[in-house]
């Protein structure tokens, strides 16, 4: 116990410096970070370059690490959003085949949300963390207007025309099964995945699958792999459990 106490001393000497002294943090991270006072969620925004290592600029850092992703949310969810998918014209349409059609990227871009959506609903199920309501839900995308289609309105109703299309065992035929919103027996997703919460809140994974979906698209050479829902769902849940709030 004391020797922990003296590993728990030796990080916030060094978290305290206005310089970051990067190597002596690395060789005492080597062997695990502590959680207490929020030493491992600091210490993994430095070793991921979250931060930077002069701490008199951190708070400068982060208001503009902030603002950068809410242009992202902007320019890739929101502008997006904005624009009916239902309205077309006689150079574009859902049809046209040509790559650089807007359609084609859409449904492309459809395919990657729903693998999304698929993995970051079974996240970490042994932490009830990620089914619970987040204390910062994006305001930019709740205060949107009537109309916008938002990550939740895309994800449903590309669901709805790709996945629960069911064949009739009475005609044989290929039939499409609408979902009534007032009915939630009928669902795409079984007990076993995180469910939405009401309009107006927002859930944890729900944060991680706009995160992702954001990266996939400013990343479209690479774009989202299975797996990578494994790989922020621990420095996620690091970050928004900070017990210091302005860091969360």
């Amino acid at each position: 116990m004391a020797s922990y106490q003296k590993t728990i001393e030796q990080f916030e000497t060094i978290l305290k410096c206005d310089m970051i002294d990067l190597k002596k943090l690395k060789t005492l991270a080597f062997n695990g970070c502590p959680a207490e006072n929020g030493i491992r969620s600091l210490t993994w925004k430095i070793l991921l370059n979250y931060l930077v290592l002069d701490r008199t600029k951190w708070s400068t850092h982060l208001s503009k690490h902030r603002e950068l992703y809410r242009g992202y949310i902007r320019e890739t969810i929101i502008k997006p959003g904005l624009i009916s998918t239902s309205e077309s014209n006689v150079f574009d349409h859902p049809l046209n085949s040509a790559p650089d059609s807007s359609w084609a990227i859409y449904f492309k871009e459809n395919e990657v949300l729903l693998q999304i959506d698929k993995d970051v609903r079974r996240l970490c199920p042994d932490l009830s963390f990620f089914q619970r309501e987040t204390e910062y839900p994006c305001s930019e995308i709740l205060n949107q207007e009537i109309g916008f289609e938002s990550l939740r309105k895309r994800i449903e109703s590309t669901a709805l025309k790709v996945e629960s299309r069911i064949e009739s065992r009475l005609t044989g035929r290929l039939e499409l099964k609408h979902q009534n919103k007032t009915n939630h027996s009928l669902t795409t997703y079984d007990i076993n995945e995180y469910q939405l919460l009401p309009d107006g809140h927002e859930a944890h994974w729900e944060v991680v699958e706009r995160i992702l979906f954001i990266f996939s698209k400013l990343n479209s050479g690479q774009s989202y792999v299975q797996g990578m829902n494994e790989i922020i769902g621990p420095i996620y849940y690091t970050f928004a459990t900070d017990p210091n709030p302005e860091w969360r």
